[in-house]
């Protein structure tokens, strides 16, 4: 009795320490894949907020034109979105000038596994310039219920090639990521341009006849990442399906900063796949002029404090 009575309290300490350690060792893991959710539903509360817009216009302020009323709705989320980008992530805009004042523009950008910069500069562009930036938006969104009203007010096209050419020869800003889901998911800290043999986006711009903005947000990665266990798996599944499959972990505090630079003007001498090269370098180029490789998580929050590398990456531009 003395032996089994001594016995049980030390198995059940035991017990306790192995699920303290265990509850210590999840818990850090759950948090860093709930927290991408987080933003996820920022992002989806649009869909709510502009329903809810859209009953009071069609109830209450019929006489107000449908543009003005869908303008001071987009001021109020970009109004959101600054303040998110502030708080979070210390955000800022590099070359912010290379933008026209009017008239149209692509912008072409590095897709990180959230594109979460591409919804801070879209608010940076409108509180700053008064221009809303069209984006080109992937597929599967249109499967979200609601998302509809979101793409026609925030404008997101389609992203056929006849559609953005209209929207460019519109005068518009228009935003193409040419990596896609498959660069958002695949991509890496090594911050390789994964755009296989996409040239859509340089027939788009050669058709239009307009300049092209390269566009990089340092430290995009180290927001976010994907996993990088069995990658060969689920790329055999994103293969076959088309959607986002590899799970993200992060939503660090990290140090984002959009750099555009110069605008590349047409030339109707180059072929698609010659733009798309160039293009590709630019990007690369912002990428090794402004980016840590391989990137850095606890050096990309730290970077929110290093006012003397901040003052010196913004000269350079």
């Amino acid at each position: 009795m003395d032996i089994e009575s001594s016995s049980m309290p030390a198995l059940g300490s035991t017990m306790i320490d192995w699920f303290g350690l265990v509850h210590n060792l999840s818990l850090p893991l759950v948090i860093l894949f709930l927290l991408p959710w987080m933003y996820v539903l920022l992002i989806l509360s649009s869909v709510p907020y502009l329903h809810l817009c859209n009953f009071f216009r069609l109830r209450f302020w019929k006489h107000i034109h449908e543009d003005e009323f869908w303008n001071h709705a987009r001021r109020m989320m970009a109004f959101v979105w600054h303040l998110h980008s502030k708080v979070f992530h210390g955000y800022e805009v590099i070359g912010l000038e290379n933008l026209p004042e009017n008239g149209p523009a692509l912008l072409i950008y590095y897709h990180g596994a959230l594109p979460i910069d591409m919804y801070y500069l879209t608010a940076a562009t409108m509180i700053k310039r008064n221009r809303l930036i069209h984006t080109v938006g992937d597929r599967f969104l249109d499967q979200i219920p609601g998302w509809k009203l979101v793409s026609r007010v925030m404008k997101v096209t389609s992203g056929s090639a006849q559609s953005c050419v209209a929207t460019l020869h519109s005068g518009e800003l228009l935003s193409i990521a040419p990596g896609g889901v498959y660069e958002a998911q695949f991509g890496d800290k090594s911050y390789e341009v994964l755009w296989k043999n996409r040239t859509g986006f340089a027939r788009v711009a050669l058709e239009a006849q307009v300049p092209i903005i390269p566009m990089f947000t340092v430290n995009i990665r180290e927001c976010f990442r994907t996993v990088s266990i069995a990658k060969w798996i689920f790329k055999r599944i994103y293969e076959a399906l088309k959607i986002p499959v590899l799970p993200i972990y992060g939503g660090f505090p990290v140090k984002l900063r959009t750099v555009l630079g110069k605008p590349i003007p047409y030339d109707g001498s180059l072929t698609p796949a010659a733009l798309q090269q160039k293009i590709a370098s630019a990007i690369a180029n912002l990428i090794s002029e402004h980016q840590r490789v391989p990137g850095d998580i606890l050096q990309a929050i730290g970077d929110r404090f290093d006012t003397d590398n901040i003052s010196k990456k913004a000269a350079r531009c």
